[in-house]
């Protein structure tokens, strides 16, 4: 048999494992249906609301990538936090945060300890919202499954998940102050 033949023989194969991962990511959607469904829902719902007559949220979205909108509702004056740092996307910052569902349950939190990371190294959501907080700024981001972990999930996060969280920004880590 010949080199040429052999690649006859390969390629049914490689459009045989190619279809079989088309078909997976249609099963996942298919099988999440109704909770993509109601994260979107759950998204509109947030745009939506009010609180005094003023949004509850404002939409963010990164002058690096204009696909990329997140949720972001300030429970700070951000008139006090505005002259403060704000990190960049390779930044250290020390952040304390919960994540939870849609549904209000608890996924991970740091509690009272501080969670070091570089807002490139996250997922795009929660780099988005670093990136737009300055030190001291607390808040509750709505990240859609587009800027988390999408149509896969992870852990215990399922596929189609909206993830709610709520961040304060402590500090830039290694920035002097004077």
């Amino acid at each position: 048999m010949t080199i040429k033949n052999f690649g006859f023989l390969a390629l049914p194969a490689v459009l045989l494992s190619l279809s079989s991962c088309l078909s997976d990511d249609e099963k996942t959607y298919r099988d999440y249906t109704d909770w993509r469904n109601q994260n979107l829902e759950y998204i509109e719902q947030a745009e939506a609301a009010t609180i005094d007559g003023n949004k509850q949220y404002e939409h963010v979205t990164p002058v690096w990538d204009k696909n990329t909108t997140i949720l972001m509702q300030w429970h700070n004056n951000r008139a006090l936090t505005q002259q403060n740092l704000s990190p960049m996307n390779n930044s250290t910052v020390d952040v304390k945060y919960i994540l939870t569902t849609i549904e209000g349950d608890t996924i991970e939190t740091t509690g009272d300890s501080i969670f070091r990371c570089k807002p490139n190294e996250m997922i795009t959501g929660f780099q988005v919202a670093l990136t737009s907080m300055h030190i001291g700024d607390s808040v509750t981001t709505v990240i859609p499954y587009t800027a988390g972990y999408g149509a896969t999930g992870y852990n215990k996060i399922l596929p189609y998940s909206t993830l709610i969280f709520g961040i304060k920004l402590a500090d830039i880590y290694g920035w002097e102050k004077n």
